[in-house]
C-alpha cells in the first residue's frame, strides 16, 4: 500500500465516477472554487499495486482560528480496516506538519456506525466541535419514472406542484451569473426569517463560475404573475444533484414556488441520467430546536431516505488546534446546534 499526493486531477475525478456516491464537493473541481477564494487544495490517493483505491481531496484553509486541511465528504476509506486507516493518518499528519497545518478536519460521507468512529478515533482523530456541511442528509433515489416519482411524494406535495403549474408559476433554469444577486438578496432576507447567516455573494458566485465551466450547475427561478417568489442553486456533479442553495422571499406565501423549483431540479437530474438527489440538511430525528426544522418536512415529501453520517472529526497536528477548539465550541452553543 502507498499513499501519495495526486498530481493530475484526471486520476482522482476517474476513480470518483467509479464512486457511489460521487457529490460534487469531493471533486478536484471543489478545490479549484476553494483555490478561487484565495485557499488551496491537495490530493492524496491510497494505492495498491500502482491502483487507485481510496484517498481525499483536502481543501488547505487559512482562518485566524488556525490553518487546516478539510476534506468533504471524504476520505473514501475502507473503514472496517484498521491498518488502512492508521497508514492514511499517518501520512496526512506528516504532510499536514509539512504544510504548517494546525489540524485536520474530515467529513466522511459514511454511515454513522460505531465500529467507524471507533476505529478513527484509534487512529487519533477527535470529534471535532462544529460540523462544516451537512451530517443529517436526505436523499432521493431516481432509479424510476418521473410518474412513479410524483407518486410516491407525500399528497401535499403532489397537489402543490399540480397547483403551481395551474396558478401560473413559471420556473426558468439559468446559467446567468448575474442570477447569483437574485438568489443572494433572498438568501438574506430568508437568514433573516429563519435566524442564520447567509453565505456571502462572493461565496456564491465563485462557487457558480467554478462548475458553470462543466456544465454541472444551475439557478432556479420562480416567478408568479412578474413577482420573484423563489429561486435555488442546483449542482449537478458525478452521479448526484445537490440542492445546495434555496430561499423565498414569503412576498406570496400561499403560491407553491418552492415546490415547483425541486420538481423542475429532480426532472432535469433524470434527464441527465444521474442516479440521486440529495436535499443536503435535514434536523436530526426530534430536534425540533434545530435551523433545518423548518424545512425537514419539506424536504422529506419528496421521498426518499435519510443518511447519518459520521460526524466531523479533528487530527490535532499543533497545540494552536486546542484554541481552534474552544472558539469554535463557543461558536456551536451560540448557534445552537
Amino acid at each position: 500500500m502507498e499513499i501519495k499526493q495526486i498530481k493530475d486531477n484526471n486520476e482522482w475525478e476517474s476513480f470518483l465516477e467509479s464512486q457511489d456516491p460521487f457529490i460534487y464537493v469531493q471533486s478536484t473541481k471543489y478545490g479549484q472554487f476553494n483555490q478561487a477564494m484565495g485557499d488551496d487544495y491537495i490530493t492524496i490517493g491510497i494505492y495498491e499495486n500502482n491502483k487507485i483505491i481510496g484517498g481525499a481531496m483536502f481543501l488547505t484553509i487559512n482562518a485566524r482560528r488556525g490553518r487546516f486541511m478539510y476534506a468533504p465528504y471524504s476520505p473514501i476509506l475502507d473503514y472496517k480496516d484498521k491498518e488502512q486507516i492508521q497508514k492514511f493518518t499517518n501520512e496526512i499528519k506528516k504532510i499536514a506538519k509539512q504544510k504548517k497545518m494546525d489540524f485536520i478536519r474530515i467529513s466522511p460521507f459514511e454511515d454513522e456506525t460505531s465500529e467507524y468512529i471507533t476505529n478513527l478515533k484509534s487512529a487519533g482523530f477527535k470529534k471535532s466541535p462544529m460540523h462544516m456541511i451537512a451530517e443529517t442528509t436526505w436523499i432521493l433515489e431516481l432509479n424510476d419514472t418521473e410518474e412513479n416519482i410524483m407518486k410516491n411524494m407525500k399528497q401535499n406535495h403532489r397537489n402543490l406542484i399540480r397547483r403551481a403549474d395551474r396558478d401560473g408559476v413559471k420556473i426558468t433554469s439559468s446559467k446567468n451569473i448575474e442570477d447569483v444577486k437574485k438568489i443572494h438578496q433572498l438568501l438574506v432576507t430568508t437568514a433573516k426569517r429563519h435566524n442564520f447567516v447567509p453565505f456571502s455573494l462572493k461565496y456564491l458566485e465563485t462557487e457558480f463560475k467554478t462548475f458553470l465551466e462543466s456544465d454541472s450547475v444551475r439557478i432556479y427561478l420562480a416567478h408568479h404573475e412578474g413577482d420573484l417568489l423563489a429561486a435555488a442553486i442546483v449542482f449537478f456533479h458525478g452521479n448526484t444533484a445537490v440542492y445546495k442553495h434555496g430561499a423565498s422571499n414569503m412576498l406570496k406565501p400561499k403560491v407553491p414556488a418552492s415546490y415547483a423549483i425541486q420538481w423542475a431540479a429532480i426532472k432535469e437530474a433524470k434527464k441527465r441520467g444521474l442516479k440521486y438527489y440529495n436535499f443536503w440538511g435535514i434536523a436530526p430525528e426530534g430536534q425540533k430546536k434545530h435551523p433545518f426544522y423548518g424545512i425537514t418536512h419539506f424536504k422529506k415529501g419528496f421521498n426518499g431516505f435519510q443518511k447519518d453520517l459520521i460526524p466531523a472529526l479533528d487530527l490535532p497536528v499543533t497545540p494552536k488546534y486546542w484554541f481552534n477548539f474552544l472558539v469554535e465550541t463557543f461558536r456551536r452553543i451560540k448557534r445552537g446546534f
